[in-house]
């Protein structure tokens, strides 16, 4: 159970919370104290996580018992980009990649798109650390030269890398 602080708007303060403010006295569990007044759990509406918050507002008297509220409020564009950004994991597991590429489709199109590399050099690079990695970094230009070239674009490769830290 939680309470609110009614003289202050406080939400989801708990038991603990209360005592902490009175240290010497004895207040029991459920118990409304001074401005504390406890409140009853309401389950939150649905919503997208990817694009709205959860916001908790206000309890109100239902039926004669102080109960908490939800709103729902859709996230700004840029609130949107950085929750999606927030999600990309930094790497992966060479296991972890190699398998998001099979189910993508795309795991026998690596080695031929290294070989297509003009420059030796770069190309031999692109080998080795296709060959040697235990980790891809979802920043590494090598890694995203190739994404390219298998005709994956950011969103795509970050799409890639969401489902590879699943497996």
């Amino acid at each position: 159970m939680n309470y609110t602080n009614q003289a202050t708007g406080a939400l989801a303060l708990s038991i603990h919370d209360v005592r902490a403010a009175h240290p010497n006295t004895s207040i029991p569990d459920g118990a409304p104290f001074g401005d504390f007044v406890p409140y009853a759990p309401a389950t939150p509406p649905a919503h997208d996580p990817l694009t709205q918050w959860l916001v908790e507002v206000t309890p109100v008297d239902v039926a004669g018992t102080l109960t908490q509220q939800w709103v729902v409020v859709d996230m700004t564009e840029a609130e949107v980009a950085a929750a999606r950004q927030a999600r990309v994991p930094h790497s992966v597991t060479r296991r972890q990649a190699r398998q998001a590429l099979l189910l993508a489709g795309l795991l026998d199109q690596v080695e031929p798109a290294i070989a297509a590399i003009a420059d030796p050099t770069q190309r031999g690079l692109a080998s080795i650390e296709w060959a040697d990695s235990q980790a891809f970094e979802r920043s590494r230009p090598l890694l995203i030269q190739l994404a390219s070239a298998l005709g994956l674009d950011s969103a795509a490769l970050d799409n890639l890398f969401i489902q590879a830290a699943q497996l």
